[in-house]
């Protein structure tokens, strides 16, 4: 469902985890009257966890509900409001029954929290530092993440047994038998003494086929599988809001290596057909796979027209947001279109409880259509940072149409731009006054010899490790122009493993070090013997010095003495630079201009 092993669960069992959504919303998620209000119009509704009760008409803040099943058992007007009431806790999941609703908070103090989870104890020492629990689950419950004394545990995926799973492993570490719903825990002292929490239920909010629903200022943690789970939703919104800690539910069986289970969960999720939705002002952190994920996974899906900007998110294991058309199994003709992320900060990618998940995802951004599983088209990331991901800051695979990153900082990641793509033709990178810098591996790494080329304009690259740009396979058009190239020490800037197709390399500046270019896998030191071997860069800089004002802190502007000053052109056509200010005519090279 979130990664790319979803392709192997088949669609009984994700119909069978939508089912479990529907009968606990039928069944109410929790202890109430069980009976179901309706409202002819719109109005206010008030939920209080200590002094509601579900027999009150829930109207008014002195005569609150108490559940959050309450609300899913109630039908409400289009325009309703229901309050959540702050500082208080539902060991609950909701799901929302009607379209047209907001759900917010009201009084004072600390966001409502809705926390999946419950405390478990009773542990059996089976030896070798583990402790096993069993855990009594109900309908629209699933096993995923434990605590520790309010502590993630890691994640150690079910192998065979504990034994196998376990010993060996470090403290600290937990996994879970699914065919008989067993914690195992591996803590560095005998559990008594300590709280163990368990997330059980599937969702913190759960929206099926609704339209215009905003979820404003909800604390959500501890679920099993998704924070916020959008699917088949219009105009479906979520806001000033904080979830956490969720995630680790098993969604399916590895048919091909039994016992092995497919693990998923997302901070906030917008699937099958859903269009038209925002994410904003949302802090993300600790989340199994994906902080906020895009996709489709069934025949025939579309999802269009969602924006995600100015929010946080920490340390995802999968991706921090993962655009994703899933195959699962085989599935096609679905599509995700006019996709924008802006004013985000992403982070630690694939450092959390979780790890990396499969061993080589962990990226920042993540953005892939599996093969022959559908296509997609207008995916825009600006005014961004991704930064410390244990895999690439931005991967792009498959058929997903040209990709804009504009004004991103992409910093201290694997590769920092990662595009490894066999087979795609539509594929196309486009990088604009951006700036790629301390990744440990490549800058740019870019090999793709079926997909529609690139546009690299006005950005600054500055000491990735290995190579500031590498082009291993590529057709379509290569265009390189006004960006720069520095480094503390020799490296080599660009390297290309044979000739670039439809390649504009010019106006670009670099600062001259032992091996600056490897073209058509030829060595050259210096920008006037790249010219006369190749003819680029006949505009193009080299020398000592590019004069950025402090690139080990972080300041890539340029000095006033700065060669890269108007050596651009103006024909790429970018507007604005890093800082958001407009570029000269000419402009400077890299991305900011000079002023």
């Amino acid at each position: 469902m979130v990664t790319a092993l979803i392709k192997k669960i088949s669609i009984s069992k994700l119909d069978f985890i939508l089912l479990l959504a529907c009968m606990v919303a039928a069944a109410g998620c929790s202890s109430g009257s069980g009976s179901i209000g309706s409202s002819s119009s719109a109005a206010n509704y008030y939920v209080d966890a200590t002094q509601g009760n579900d027999s009150n008409p829930g109207t008014s803040a002195s005569s609150p509900w108490k559940t959050l099943g309450k609300i899913a058992s109630s039908t409400f007007a289009p325009g309703s409001f229901i309050y959540l009431k702050r500082n208080e806790t539902w060991n609950e999941q909701l799901i929302i029954p009607s379209s047209g609703i907001t759900i917010d908070a009201y009084g004072s103090g600390a966001l409502p929290v809705i926390d999946g989870s419950a405390n478990i104890s009773g542990w059996t020492n089976e030896g070798n530092g583990v402790y096993s629990s069993m855990v009594s689950l109900v309908t629209g419950e699933a096993l995923g993440n434990i605590a520790e004394n309010g502590i993630m545990m890691s994640f150690i995926p079910w192998d065979t047994d504990f034994t196998t799973t376990l010993v060996g492993v470090a403290t600290g570490s937990y996994s879970y038998d699914n065919s008989s719903n067993t914690i195992y825990i591996k803590p560095a002292t005998a559990p008594s003494g300590n709280t163990y929490t368990v997330s059980k239920k599937l969702y913190g909010i759960s929206i099926d086929t609704k339209t215009d629903i905003l979820i404003s200022n909800i604390n959500l943690t501890r679920f099993s599988l998704n924070g916020v789970n959008f699917q088949n939703c219009i105009r479906c919104s979520v806001e000033n809001s904080s979830i956490s800690n969720g995630g680790g539910a098993v969604i399916g069986s590895n048919s091909s290596a039994p016992p092995d289970y497919i693990y998923a969960g997302n901070g906030v999720e917008y699937d099958t057909s859903s269009s038209s939705g925002l994410v904003e002002n949302v802090a993300i952190n600790n989340i199994f796979d994906s902080g906020i994920s895009p996709q489709t996974y069934a025949n025939n899906q579309t999802t269009s027209g969602i924006a995600i900007q100015n929010s946080t998110i920490d340390k995802c294991g999968f991706a921090g947001v993962e655009i994703s058309v899933l195959s699962n199994g085989g599935t096609t003709g679905s599509s995700i279109s006019n996709i924008t992320l802006s004013g985000m900060v992403i982070t630690n990618s694939g450092h959390g409880w979780s790890g990396r998940r499969y061993g080589t995802e962990g990226h920042g951004i993540r953005i892939m259509s599996d093969s022959g599983a559908g296509t997609m088209s207008n995916i825009r990331v600006r005014t961004s940072t991704i930064s410390g991901s244990a895999g690439d800051g931005v991967y792009l695979a498959g058929e997903i149409g040209a990709v804009t990153l504009d004004r991103t900082n992409i910093n201290n990641n694997n590769h920092g731009i990662n595009v490894s793509e066999p087979t795609a033709t539509s594929l196309k990178l486009i990088l604009t006054a951006s700036l790629i810098y301390n990744n440990a591996n490549y800058g740019i790494f870019f090999n793709a010899p079926a997909a529609a080329g690139f546009d690299v304009f006005q950005n600054t690259f500055y000491n990735n490790t290995a190579i500031n740009l590498a082009v291993f396979n590529q057709s379509g058009a290569a265009k390189l122009q006004n960006n720069i190239f520095d480094s503390s020490g020799a490296m080599t800037h660009l390297y290309t493993a044979s000739t670039l197709t439809g390649a504009v390399v010019n106006n670009n500046c670099y600062h001259e070090v032992a091996n600056m270019f490897g073209y058509n896998s030829v060595a050259y030191s210096t920008v006037a013997a790249l010219h006369a071997a190749t003819g680029s860069e006949a505009n193009g800089f080299g020398g000592t010095t590019v004069l950025l004002t402090n690139p080990a802190g972080e300041d890539f502007t340029l000095q006033p003495g700065s060669p890269c000053r108007g050596l651009g052109s103006a024909s790429p056509g970018v507007a604005t630079d890093f800082s958001g200010r407009s570029y000269s005519s000419p402009p400077s090279s890299g991305a900011y201009e000079f002023f």
